[in-house]
């Protein structure tokens, strides 16, 4: 008889609010039987067929979290599983050095995005020596292997779900940014917007929808500064919605917001969001990063200088070019970024390849 292989993913978000590793469960699930193994962090507690959660619970204490969360996953690694796939976090190679006949798959999502240059150094660099211990290694981005040094890691690119709605209309202009405020400048596209606004009101119907929260007061700021330019309910500033509860942003709004600050931090960090929008049939204005380039096209966005004079002309030509787009084009090139495709054509062989000798 064949029993199903066991994979064990280590994570320390909660199960459900780190998208990408809910993803891999949703999607591997019928190729694995999945354990997931993160925080217990006081949020709604999610759930998936076919998935069995085990939590961690959060101490107040940042040593005492770090210290049972990895004696947690050191006793959870002594189990039997046939893959352990582990979202990279500090001190995580001590797993391998544990259980060194374990076969271990490193999961690299991120690079440093300290904003100080010797913390980001010393995080990167520590990540790097820590990838030395692992045979199987995924990264999200080639630039970001390559800013990393890890030449021999799998590319597993970051995607997003499709959304199915009716093809959409733009005759007005409705803006989606979602994501986090932290570090994103977002203050430079309420400027930009807000002279856009100011010039065009009276001739197109426009509104900006910003979706998230960042923890050092960044949304109360915007706030403040939109009651203070009377952009009250034009500009939104809802705060944090979970993935699952997005659907009526994607319904009312027809361009995406992908902005980043151009520089060292971000070039090599595909925005998730950039995904989303396309496969929502969305245009994307989107900072121009290596990254981004890599996936907006004349067909499907406008790439842009991160000033609020690039957004205000973004704008403006958007306007001029809306008859070009077609969202039910745009959401059918970008099925390739699916994360059922990324999952089901990329991760499941690369896993499998794994258990191999």
């Amino acid at each position: 008889m064949n029993y199903p292989k066991r994979l064990l993913i280590l994570n320390r978000a909660q199960f459900g609010y780190h998208w990408p590793m809910y993803c891999y469960c949703k999607w591997a699930r019928t190729d694995f039987q999945i354990t997931y193994q993160g925080f217990d962090t006081g949020q709604p507690k999610l759930d998936a067929d076919g998935v069995e959660v085990h939590y961690v619970p959060r101490s107040r204490s940042l040593v005492r979290r770090y210290l049972r969360f990895l004696g947690s996953c050191l006793a959870e690694c002594g189990r039997n599983y046939d893959t352990i796939l582990v979202r990279y976090f500090p001190g995580c190679s001590l797993l391998r050095l544990w259980h060194p006949r374990r076969r271990f798959v490193l999961d690299i999502r991120t690079g440093s995005i300290a904003a100080n240059p010797w913390q980001r150094w010393w995080q990167d660099s520590l990540l790097r020596l820590e990838s030395l211990g692992f045979r199987h290694i995924t990264i999200l981005s080639a630039s970001l292997a390559r800013k990393l040094g890890l030449v021999r890691a799998h590319l597993l690119p970051l995607g997003a779900d499709p959304v199915e709605m009716p093809p959409k209309d733009f005759s007005a202009l409705h803006l989606l940014y979602v994501g986090t405020f932290q570090g994103r400048r977002l203050e430079d596209t309420v400027t930009g917007f807000h002279r856009f606004y100011r010039e065009m009101r009276h001739r197109v119907t426009m509104t900006y929808d910003l979706v998230g929260d960042g923890p050092r007061g960044e949304r109360d700021r915007l706030q403040t500064w939109v009651k203070d330019h009377g952009l009250e309910g034009v500009v939104s500033l809802p705060g944090f919605v979970h993935h699952r509860e997005l659907l009526h942003y994607y319904e009312k709004c027809n361009v995406g917001v992908s902005y980043v600050p151009r520089n060292r931090i971000y070039d090599c960090q595909p925005p998730t969001k950039t995904f989303e929008y396309l496969l929502a049939g969305l245009p994307v204005i989107a900072t121009n990063t290596s990254e981004n380039a890599a996936v907006v096209t004349e067909q499907n966005g406008l790439l842009i200088e991160d000033t609020p004079a690039a957004f205000y002309e973004a704008l403006k030509k958007l306007v001029s070019i809306r008859d070009v787009y077609s969202s039910e084009r745009i959401r059918t090139e970008a099925l390739k970024y699916s994360w059922e495709v990324i999952v089901r054509s990329n991760l499941v062989p690369y896993l499998n390849s794994a258990l191999s000798p």
